[in-house]
């Protein structure tokens, strides 16, 4: 089976927090990460009910999220401009910038006998999905998320030095072919993960450009940290 990244996308100047913390926390987390907010408040206060039930327990906003690829419609949404970026407090401080944007990258192989509470979903946990299915044994993750929309030509957006080859480029939905009818919540099903991520299983980060890259270096080399750090402007739009 090849392996399967997960990508979870956050703003560079919390890069700091995450090395000091040394681990990613959900939003229900014990012990607040004061990062940045960057979704919309609806979609995030549905999470924070018990509408989509998660099979290890709890609720969404319990779980860490990622996705499978760096090329969603959420992301798309973010680079047109259309999502506020807020602080801790909720305040917003204008619009979330493309540039500012970088994300950790997971090898979900590494999860497999970690002792973590993982499952993953098949279609995007929102209010405009359907209905997703969440599974919580990794050997099924071939056969429960559809991967013919991220494996099909033309690929773009490839991390070779990890192994990640890259997704299709093309996410949206369409009318036809039949099987793109609801491509855009399929490219968007999540692996979560309960609780928090140490940071020990982030296989790199990835910024949208070398200045970016440099200015992360320096924060990364000033932590206990050496996450490896790529600039990779094909996993941006």
């Amino acid at each position: 089976m090849p392996s399967r990244f997960a990508f979870r996308q956050f703003y560079a100047g919390d890069l700091g927090l995450f090395l000091e913390d040394g681990e990613i926390r959900a939003k229900n987390h014990a012990n607040l990460q004061r990062c940045h907010q960057t979704s919309y408040q609806e979609i995030n206060d549905r999470r924070g009910t018990g509408v989509f039930g998660m099979p290890c327990g709890g609720v969404v906003n319990d779980y860490v999220p990622f996705y499978f690829s760096p090329l969603t419609s959420f992301a798309y949404t973010i680079s047109r401009g259309n999502v506020p970026l807020r602080d801790f407090e909720g305040r917003e401080l204008g619009v979330a910038r493309n540039e500012d944007r970088i994300f950790f990258v997971c090898n979900v192989d590494v999860f497999a006998g970690s002792g973590l509470e993982v499952c993953f979903s098949d279609l995007a946990l929102n209010s405009n999905s359907g209905s997703p299915k969440i599974e919580t044994n990794l050997s099924k993750l071939e056969t429960h998320v559809d991967w013919s929309v991220f494996d099909e030509d033309p690929m773009v957006a490839g991390i070779p030095e990890i192994g990640y080859g890259g997704v299709c480029q093309f996410f949206r939905s369409v009318a036809t072919p039949a099987k793109w009818h609801n491509r855009s919540p399929k490219r968007m099903a999540e692996f979560l993960v309960r609780g928090s991520v140490p940071l020990q299983y982030v296989s790199c980060v990835v910024a949208k450009t070398e200045a970016m890259k440099d200015s992360l270096q320096a924060v990364m080399d000033a932590s206990r940290w050496n996450i490896p750090i790529f600039a990779k402007p094909g996993c941006y739009f």
